[in-house]
């Protein structure tokens, strides 16, 4: 059993400045929106980092993706929270059951959405449920649309000098 990928000797530099700009990236991101968002979100827009910045060369990595996959995530998430404000339920407190009901819809939704559109991006199965419980909000969609903007502008721009990690 191996610790370190066998990888990391020869390219140690990447495996670095990899990890360094992912942390740079997300870091000027979270310091920029200024904004305490709840966990699912951080953690959908920290995920794609990982996928950008270790992984840029997969699939996975593509702008289609990415960027696709949040969108899809965006209007699913913000239609279960669109449908129960109109049933009445317009906050986490008043029907905590009706609220884990529709994320569950958002994520089945936007899974099938993504698979369908060729725009499969697991992180944002986050940004579903994020968007959704415990309440949606204009600054968590403008946090994840400029999150994942910013993600992709370095993914292109930094492109052709980053290898795939694993």
């Amino acid at each position: 059993m191996r610790l370190f990928d066998q990888k990391f000797r020869s390219q140690a530099h990447h495996y670095v400045l990899q990890s360094l700009l992912a942390t740079l990236a997300l870091g000027v991101i979270l310091l920029v929106q200024d904004v305490v968002l709840r966990a699912a979100i951080i953690v959908a827009v920290a995920s794609t980092a990982f996928i950008v910045f270790a992984i840029p060369h997969t699939p996975a990595a593509g702008l289609r993706k990415v960027m696709g996959g949040h969108v899809v995530a965006v209007v699913l998430g913000s239609a279960a929270t669109g449908v129960l404000r109109a049933l009445g339920i317009d906050t986490f407190d008043t029907d905590r059951h009706a609220f884990y009901i529709a994320a569950a819809v958002a994520v089945g939704l936007s899974i099938f959405v993504m698979v369908v559109t060729d725009t499969e991006h697991a992180p944002a199965a986050g940004t579903a449920l994020g968007l959704v419980i415990p309440d949606w909000s204009w600054s968590a969609v403008v946090f994840i649309i400029v999150a994942v903007i910013a993600l992709s502008a370095l993914k292109v721009i930094l492109g052709p000098r980053l290898v795939n990690l694993l």
